[in-house]
């Protein structure tokens, strides 16, 4: 339960920086006097809107699990255990998948600035290294919590083997 309730509090602020995000866009095109300020504006939408629809879709996947997994687990705790086990290792890929994006969206923000004078590429240079610096961000996070929720799955996986050879 407590990785659902950190998986709670990390799609809130995803979702609530994915809203500022939208915002400061909008700001930017608004209120910014330079070509390189109102560049910003859809760089910072896009980021916006994909990131408000992960915290969004996470909020909704996990306010479910909250409900379930109690149930799940008071119903057949070996299938839960070994479910859970089976659940983490399928998605650690993903944390591989966001480090290699990041370092992508940081080399291409690099080239856009070294071969482009051009603001609306700087923009979305900015706009790529900001979702890339985000992702990291919520990933070190989402990915410590995971390897602390495998650790226990382990344990109790363990724990049942052993008590099922006695």
């Amino acid at each position: 339960m407590n990785w659902i309730k950190g998986e709670l509090l990390e799609a809130g602020l995803i979702l609530t920086f994915g809203i500022v995000t939208v915002i400061a866009g909008i700001l930017f095109f608004r209120l910014g006097a330079t070509p390189a300020a109102k560049a910003l504006l859809w760089p910072l939408i896009v980021t916006g809107i994909i990131y408000a629809a992960i915290g969004s879709g996470m909020l909704y996947s996990n306010k479910k699990r909250m409900a379930e997994f109690p149930e799940h687990y008071k119903t057949n705790r070996k299938e839960f255990i070994v479910s859970e086990k089976k659940r983490v290792e399928d998605f650690q890929y993903g944390y591989t998948v966001s480090k290699v994006v990041a370092t992508l969206f940081f080399v291409t923000t690099l080239l856009l600035f070294w071969f482009s004078k051009n603001p609306f590429w700087q923009g979305i240079g900015i706009g790529l290294a900001y979702f890339g610096l985000a992702g990291l961000v919520v990933d070190y996070f989402s990915q410590e919590r995971a390897n602390a929720y495998y650790a226990e799955i382990v344990k109790a996986a363990d724990l049942k083997a052993l008590y099922i050879k006695r």
